[in-house]
């Protein structure tokens, strides 16, 4: 359902990819590895066309991105959740109302947009804290409402970026097991992380980059 074939993406100054090819199935769980610069934010930024491949090809679902019309953008990234480093919460709308935004800007009903919003929240722990504003919840809990956000259109995949920075070892298990719910129930993650070591045990396929080149998996 993702393809990344032959990507390249080169910057004035530093380190992008290159020539990555890397194939995420219907079901997967796959773990982007690497420190800092290695390239793992890029790649995550290719797949879902925040920014353009200097050559080779991403295809997402049915869209090649290379031939990828600016109007058929968003019928593309509504087969993906993204959770980005920053998150990028509505500091101004309450928990519910930051999910509901979603099914909002979709024009879907309002019933619609209740139940799936209130749906999603129940499944991140979140449901106890409809009122609050991000800025009122901890680091963990303004995670699981950006993967909420993510989630509440049902995307056939979730791509998100270090979402284990600057947690704690408890808060950081919570998440992981999180993301194995969100697996169990049928949806693609590719996760990028700097630890690795929190998804053993887990069924992942791991993904090693080192500055910007592919050295472990596919």
């Amino acid at each position: 359902m993702i393809e990344l074939i032959r990507v390249s993406r080169h910057f004035p100054r530093g380190r992008g990819i290159e020539d990555i090819s890397l194939r995420v199935e219907k079901g997967d769980w796959v773990v982007l590895v690497g420190s800092a610069g290695a390239g793992k934010t890029t790649l995550l930024r290719m797949v879902y066309a925040d920014d353009r491949p200097d050559s080779g090809e991403v295809v997402v679902g049915n869209y090649r991105l290379s031939s990828l019309r600016p109007k058929d953008l968003p019928g593309m990234r509504r087969q993906l959740g993204i959770v980005d480093a920053d998150l990028s919460l509505v500091d101004d709308r309450n928990v519910y109302r930051n999910v509901t935004l979603v099914g909002e800007v979709r024009g879907w009903p309002r019933a619609k947009t209740k139940t799936a919003a209130l749906r999603v929240l129940n499944r991140v722990g979140l449901y106890g804290h409809l009122d609050l504003q991000p800025r009122q919840l901890s680091h963990g809990e303004r995670l699981r409402l950006a993967i909420a956000r993510a989630l509440v259109a049902e995307p056939e995949a979730l791509i998100a970026d270090e979402p284990l920075a600057m947690m704690d070892e408890a808060t950081a298990d919570g998440i992981v097991e999180l993301l194995a719910r969100i697996h169990h129930r049928g949806t693609s993650l590719l996760i990028a992380t700097n630890h690795p070591e929190r998804y053993n045990g887990y069924p992942v396929r791991r993904v090693r980059l080192e500055r910007g080149r592919l050295v472990e998996g596919r």
